[in-house]
């Protein structure tokens, strides 16, 4: 009785201080979040790490505990006088808990967080949405903003970029094929489109037209963080590490005198 007091003790104390190291963790935030459906996912994992800290603190104590406490002096065994070669109601609890703490992460978080971002895919919530048409092939990003009549977003330097208002809600559309080139369609590769500070990604699947709904809520750029930028996150070819592209969050008005240049700069292409 005296090992199990002296556990619970050290189990109960460790799991305080892991706690109070977590919670200073959040506070300065694990992860860059600037997107509405990417807090969903970090309140999540903050939600899951809360309780599963005594739970991680438990098993990796109960092994240090057991493999000093009941250690064999000069490695020769030696008889306990106790002995328990089966214990009921501990494997009862530890099985229910076990099931509880299941059920309960499967109804929520994950139920509940798809459930909240599946309904703001609904198309009565995303009306007036800003649509971007992504564009993956190997191996660049191309954005179109048919709205807006832009056939290809470009930086000054010809780079494509992804320019994007703060506080509205954008509808990614994703297709993986290359647009320069006649091919059957689906002899293109999977893509992962993949923003880190948006805290979603998206595979981009040859022959189909996938969807992705997110609404920026800070103002951010590449230039200020590199969190900020489109990545491949599926092994794509050679050229995968490098199939990635800027992006910039800025004010409407700002976005707006974006939307004039790139119109400016297709018609001159044009002409």
């Amino acid at each position: 009785m005296g090992d199990l007091v002296i556990f619970v003790v050290l189990w109960i104390v460790l799991s305080l201080v892991a706690e109070w190291a977590l919670g200073l963790a959040k506070a300065h935030t694990l992860y860059y979040i600037i997107a509405s459906q990417g807090f969903i996912a970090e309140k999540a994992f903050n939600f899951l790490a809360t309780w599963l800290t005594p739970v991680f603190v438990f098993v990796v104590l109960f092994l240090i505990f057991t493999l000093i406490r009941f250690h064999a002096p000069d490695g020769k065994p030696v008889k306990s006088s106790q002995q328990t070669m089966r214990n009921m109601g501990f494997t009862i609890f530890w099985v229910g808990l076990s099931f509880a703490l299941n059920i309960m992460f499967f109804l929520h978080p994950t139920s509940s967080d798809l459930e909240q971002m599946f309904s703001a895919w609904e198309p009565a919530r995303n009306r007036g949405d800003l649509v971007v048409d992504v564009t993956a092939r190997q191996w660049e990003w191309i954005y179109t903003y048919p709205q807006y009549g832009i056939k290809q977003a470009v930086n000054n330097l010809g780079e494509d970029e992804l320019e994007l208002p703060v506080d509205r809600k954008v509808k990614f559309v994703l297709r993986s094929y290359d647009p320069f080139h006649t091919y059957d369609v689906y002899a293109g590769v999977i893509h992962d489109f993949w923003i880190p500070a948006f805290g979603m990604k998206e595979a981009v699947v040859p022959g189909l037209t996938r969807y992705e709904y997110i609404r920026p809520m800070q103002i951010a750029s590449y230039q200020t963080n590199p969190m900020v930028r489109v990545q491949c996150a599926e092994v794509c070819g050679p050229g995968h590490p490098w199939m990635e592209s800027p992006v910039n969050i800025v004010s409407t008005g700002q976005f707006a005198r974006w939307i004039k240049l790139q119109q400016k700069l297709q018609a001159q292409a044009g002409s």
